[in-house]
């Protein structure tokens, strides 16, 4: 079990001040995944001071989560030893175990939120085709979870932090 430094954690957690940086910098992403990709929803487009704070919510939670994910793949974290920061690459099945969770994390998020299943995605009517088991996801779908986790390395390297693999 991981056990972190009290001057890098707050509870065994990811400080509030690292947790805001880690979610501004997984919105930032996800608005310049966004740009690439065919899906579009406006409200969660905004810029981070404009977002909506349900959206503003899930971000704060997915870096939250990282340390339990990353828990669950062998891997801990600390304050980084050297700069710039070796990052670590993951392996294919340590990014799908970590994009399934965060699946999960999310879905659950939403449906605490009130969000229920629906044809198409409404951010006002709190539906989504996607509240569905990972494996019935459609692989561009599935990539969105992907992708913020390939960038975990480089958004904790950004707070100060590296990644290495418990022993």
């Amino acid at each position: 079990m991981c056990k972190p430094n009290r001057d890098n954690y707050t509870n065994g957690e990811l400080g509030p001040a690292i947790r805001d940086t880690i979610a501004k910098a997984t919105h930032e992403y996800y608005l310049n995944a966004k740009e690439d990709s065919n899906f579009s929803e406006v409200q969660e487009m905004a810029s981070w001071d404009k977002l909506r704070e349900d959206f503003k919510e899930s971000n704060l939670q997915q870096a939250t989560d990282i340390l339990k994910k990353l828990q669950y793949i062998g891997c801990k974290v600390r304050k980084a030893r050297n700069i710039p920061v070796s990052l670590m690459i993951f392996t294919n099945s340590e990014i799908e175990i970590m994009a399934e969770m965060e699946h999960e994390r999310w879905m659950a998020q939403r449906i605490a939120q009130g969000w229920k299943p629906g044809a198409s995605r409404d951010s006002d009517k709190k539906t989504s085709p996607y509240l569905i088991p990972w494996s019935d996801l459609p692989d561009d779908i599935k990539e969105l979870d992907r992708r913020p986790v390939l960038k975990i390395p480089e958004f904790l390297a950004n707070a100060g932090f590296e990644i290495y693999k418990s022993k």
